[in-house]
């Protein structure tokens, strides 16, 4: 009988969801530009503007925001094969390895780490959502399923 596959999938960390962005966008627009219409009303017109382009740069850095909401990374071992699936932004990747001559690679310099996952000449990145302490405690769950070499 197969052992069942050691899956770990990772999510980007949204505290605040497409409908509440919206409400913050609303909210920052409505103070933004009440003050500068008050602002106005007294004679400092020339504020209209840069309230106007202080609400499109929130509106435009929460549409990049949403552009990696659907993003994630799929990492499963398997018993003959490991597999990475990623999505980021509209580009999705999938990286097939032989489980016996896959390696995981791990970089730690100080306190930054990273992971790649090195088969038949090409490499993947793994753990691409997740902070470095996240990457160091993947390594840890990898460690016994797949070779792992430090560098």
């Amino acid at each position: 009988m197969e052992s069942p596959p050691y899956v770990h999938f990772s999510v980007p960390n949204r505290s605040l969801g497409p409908a509440g962005r919206r409400w913050v966008l609303g909210m920052v627009a409505a103070t933004t530009l009440g003050v500068a219409a008050g602002a106005a009303a007294i004679g400092a017109w020339p504020v209209m503007p840069f309230a106007g382009l202080e609400v499109a740069l929130v509106a435009l850095a929460f549409r990049a925001v949403q552009r990696h909401d659907a993003d994630f990374e799929r990492l499963e071992i398997g018993v003959h094969e490991v597999r990475v699936e990623a999505r980021e932004a509209h580009c999705f990747t999938r990286f097939v390895a032989n489980r016996a001559w896959a390696r995981v690679v791990v970089r730690d310099r100080g306190m930054r780490c990273t992971l790649r996952l090195t088969y038949r000449g090409r490499s993947e990145p793994l753990g691409r959502l997740l902070s470095d302490e996240g990457r160091r405690a993947l390594v840890g769950h990898l460690r016994g399923r797949i070779a792992v070499s430090v560098h």
